[in-house]
């Protein structure tokens, strides 16, 4: 799997990872604070606040962070256009991640993101969480609203 990090303004990194059919955004969380979220039945899992980013980018940072969503659309698969939302299976402001089992939510805004992935990630799968998978019909929306974000 491809990854590239975008780091933020404030130092916060972004790592895009790609492989055929799936984009990944994820991120580096503290596996060391405790999750206190529904008391002890949670404890195994990484803190909810660690599973919730707001990235705030230079401009230059969020034009190379657009421009390589678009390189690795192509390289993840073979027809891509993006496309605005027209249904629940493209809406990826608020996703189901079939993994965890649980939701996630990114919103983009002039030259930043604010990303919550789902909240049921284990402390014993690493430091690097996952914030939000990518299918082609997703990120086709996704990269449609970043384009005309960035232009």
């Amino acid at each position: 799997m491809k990854q590239k990090y975008f780091e933020d303004v404030n130092g916060l990194k972004l790592i895009v990872k790609h492989r055929r059919s799936a984009v990944f955004f994820e991120g580096i969380a503290n596996i060391e604070k405790p999750n206190i979220y529904k008391g002890n039945d949670h404890r195994s899992y990484i803190c909810i606040t660690e599973l919730k980013r707001t990235y705030t980018f230079s401009g230059e940072i969020f034009q190379e962070l657009c421009d390589y969503c678009n390189q690795i659309a192509f390289e993840s698969w073979s027809i891509f256009t993006p496309k605005p939302i027209d249904g629940l299976g493209a809406e990826y402001d608020d996703y189901y991640d079939k993994d965890f089992d649980n939701n996630g939510r990114l919103s983009i805004s002039e030259l930043g993101m604010d990303i919550e992935g789902p909240y049921t990630q284990l402390k014993s799968d690493g430091e690097v969480v996952r914030l939000i998978k990518f299918n082609k019909r997703k990120f086709e929306s996704f990269l449609y609203d970043l384009n005309r974000i960035v232009s």
